[in-house]
């Protein structure tokens, strides 16, 4: 019995990651990256490198992306980086979705898992340099 989650062919999803490149779908990106189900887009704040820099205005852009995303993982780099509580709590109240940390090992693997479900869930990917 095959226990593949069976996920559309149309849908995008996390393929890798080495040395701040993602492959997605079949396409290599070399900067940071919003991906959600049927849509990649390149995220306007290439300074920011890592989830501590990150405002609230930062989150727009994914909210532009797919205004129906509920969750968005953020992948912080090679290191899992926390977001504060307060600014957590503002992008929900501001923009309706939570937003999860983790490095981008943990998030391309969980959002992988949630859209394999057909949870409205999107990923921001910070391409970080490799120490």
């Amino acid at each position: 019995m095959d226990v593949t989650p069976l996920i559309r062919r149309d849908t995008k999803i996390i393929q890798g990651y080495k040395y701040g490149v993602f492959k997605v779908s079949g396409e290599s990106f070399s900067q940071s990256i919003i991906v959600s189900a049927n849509k990649i887009s390149h995220w306007p704040y290439a300074q920011i490198k890592t989830g501590q820099d990150l405002t609230v205005e930062h989150f727009k852009a994914i909210y532009d992306h797919d205004p129906e995303i509920e969750i968005v993982l953020v992948g912080t780099g090679q290191t899992q980086y926390f977001i504060p509580m307060a600014l957590r709590a503002l992008v929900k109240q501001t923009y309706g979705f939570s937003i999860e940390p983790m490095d981008n090992g943990a998030a391309s693997r969980t959002y992988n898992v949630l859209i394999a479900e057909g949870r409205p869930v999107a990923i921001l990917l910070l391409c970080t340099p490799f120490k």
